[in-house]
């Protein structure tokens, strides 16, 4: 249960980063563009200050965006963190594994899959704990402890889905936000002879929808690199695991003859 709530921290450490100054600008209700003082030079408006500007016109939308990014970031770091070769069949486990039980040491073998904290360690202890089980009934259960921890990392890819499905959705939601308050700013004003009538209610719909793409692309391209990367780690532990039972519970050759005890 420990280890479980370990994956939230980061989400909790970003967020409590965040100034909460910075969801006080978020917060506000779109604005149009702020006017440049004659007496402020121009080389003066950096591009950070001018894409400060920006978020700061994206309004309430922008912040639920924003806070939709730390989500799948954390996500995509936990990810990074526990989806590597190491947790699933680490380097020379395998090996040593054998080593182990063709040696007889059942106890050194469970120490060793233990101390491993890994996929492939884990199925070696079921293999272990039902040695003088039936083949097949050993290769049924260590097949089950591989293929639940690989469906469990498939379940933890999953939110980066759904941060790509609800980004461009909210990113569209400002548009048409926007443009509802566009239109409303012109039949206020009875004309369309003042394009800056518009300008902040544009500016906010088509910043808001730069927002979601800008966080749905990198978001689903890392579902699925994160989805192709468990199914390629998942075919070597099956792999792995064949062949220790394989070697393990080996069968005798077709053909063999067997001598009868007392014979």
């Amino acid at each position: 249960m420990l280890m479980k709530n370990i994956r939230f921290v980061p989400i909790f450490v970003l967020l409590a980063l965040i100034p909460p100054a910075s969801f006080h600008s978020f917060a506000q209700e779109p604005s149009p563009p702020t006017e440049v003082s004659d007496s402020v030079p121009a080389d003066t408006i950096t591009g950070i200050d001018a894409l400060t500007e920006k978020l700061r016109g994206s309004g309430k939308t922008g912040m639920a965006l924003f806070v939709i990014s730390i989500v799948g970031f954390s996500f995509a770091f936990d990810r990074l963190y526990h989806l590597r070769k190491s947790k699933i069949t680490p380097a020379g486990l395998a090996a040593e594994a054998d080593k182990c039980w063709n040696a007889g040491d059942i106890d050194g073998l469970k120490t060793l899959a233990s101390q491993s904290n890994s996929t492939l360690g884990r199925a070696i202890l079921v293999i272990a704990d039902h040695r003088d089980s039936p083949r097949a009934d050993v290769t049924t259960m260590a097949g089950d402890t591989a293929s639940r921890e690989i469906r469990y990392h498939l379940q933890w890819a999953y939110p980066l889905a759904v941060v790509a499905t609800i980004s461009p959705l909210l990113g569209l939601f400002g548009t048409v936000y926007g443009m509802i308050g566009a239109f409303e700013s012109v039949a206020l004003a009875g004309e369309m002879g003042d394009p800056s009538i518009m300008a902040g209610d544009i500016s906010f719909a088509l910043i808001t929808t730069a927002l979601g793409l800008v966080i749905a692309v990198p978001a689903l391209a890392c579902y699925h690199f994160f989805r192709v990367r468990t199914h390629m780690l998942a075919l070597g532990l099956e792999g792995q695991l064949s062949h220790l039972i394989s070697r393990w519970f080996a069968l005798p050759p077709a053909g063999a003859t067997t001598i009868e005890p007392g014979a």
